[in-house]
């Protein structure tokens, strides 16, 4: 089994709208990780607020940013070298199933209008996990299930909130505490039984 944690920084929270501006993965069992900026798919500049957030400029997406195209194909490639049809591979993000797997989704759907299929069968046996909704099912009695309250909770420190690396740091450390807690409640640690829990 492998597990992935990603992370997507965006122009806003219109997840069927707004546009990605960073890209963060990386894998637990090897820490081998891929990030990058994104050149805005609609070609809009970001707003001041965003930038306020992230700390991400315009200027830094113009000079430093990935074309769309090629950003998506870098991180669908990394995803791909886990990818193997008899073993589990695991994406986790944090409030996924109500943002950055739509925003995932909607990559893939761009370049197959670039008619680049190469990746359909592989988002297809992919097993997405919520970390939101293992916390939730795991912890019932928080104030708040956000990655700042969370990291309090577990006494971790982002070095970076509000960037996609830094949140998917956080995000291993906290899914750390969650195995804990999981094996404490002899629960079988695969994507079918942590999507069974969540999604029940």
């Amino acid at each position: 089994m492998f597990t992935l944690f990603y992370d997507f920084e965006t122009s806003g929270l219109n997840q069927f709208n707004d546009d990605v501006i960073e890209i963060g993965i990386k894998c637990l069992e090897d820490n081998n990780e891929f990030s990058c900026l994104v050149k805005p798919l609609s070609g809009n500049s970001i707003s001041e607020k965003i930038t306020k957030i992230t700390s991400i400029t315009n200027s830094m997406l113009e000079e430093e940013g990935l074309q769309c195209k090629d950003a998506f194909i870098k991180l669908f490639n990394f995803i791909k070298n886990y990818y193997d049809i008899d073993r589990d591979l695991i994406l986790i993000a944090h409030n996924g199933m109500g943002f950055d797997d739509i925003f995932l989704k909607r990559m893939n759907r761009y370049l197959v209008g670039e008619e680049i299929h190469t990746y359909d069968e592989m988002l297809h046996n992919i097993q997405f996990v919520d970390s939101l909704l293992v916390v939730k099912s795991l912890y019932n009695d928080l104030y708040s299930y956000s990655m700042y309250n969370l990291c309090k909770f577990f006494n971790i420190k982002n070095e970076s909130a509000h960037r996609a690396m830094g949140d998917v740091n956080a995000l291993e450390l906290i899914w750390k505490e969650l195995i804990k807690m999981l094996k404490h409640k002899k629960i079988e640690i695969s994507g079918k039984s942590l999507q069974y829990i969540t999604y029940q």
